[in-house]
């Protein structure tokens, strides 16, 4: 597992409005802590594209292998448990420039310099 690799995750159960089911998730921290740690943390990926906020990153099907046009919503930044992973085959990985993106959109969420 690496830092910009998509995976499906079980994110239930949740609480309020947490967004939750099986879904696509991208991999945000960085790759020593997933090498070694028992959790990862995750920005939940939806395909409901209607709106895109600012801390939100369109993520197009031609640069990421997701089925659909999708958004990585970083204001649902979370750590998770490595077994919420479905299974270990990564469905893609994002470039570098969509990961600038996340970047940015993640520092813009957690008000970061």
């Amino acid at each position: 597992m690496k830092r910009g690799e998509i995976y499906f995750a079980n994110l239930d159960p949740t609480i309020g409005d947490e967004i939750q089911k099986k879904r696509p998730v991208l991999i945000v921290s960085n790759d020593a802590n997933n090498t070694v740690a028992s959790t990862i943390t995750i920005v939940p990926i939806t395909s409901n594209v209607k709106k895109v906020y600012p801390f939100e990153i369109l993520l197009e099907i031609t640069k990421t292998g997701l089925a659909k046009t999708s958004k990585a919503q970083c204001h649902q930044v979370r750590t998770i448990s490595k077994k919420r992973i479905s299974d270990f085959k990564s469905l893609g990985m994002v470039d570098n420039v969509i990961m600038t993106k996340i970047n940015f959109a993640l520092k813009l969420h957690l008000n970061l310099r």
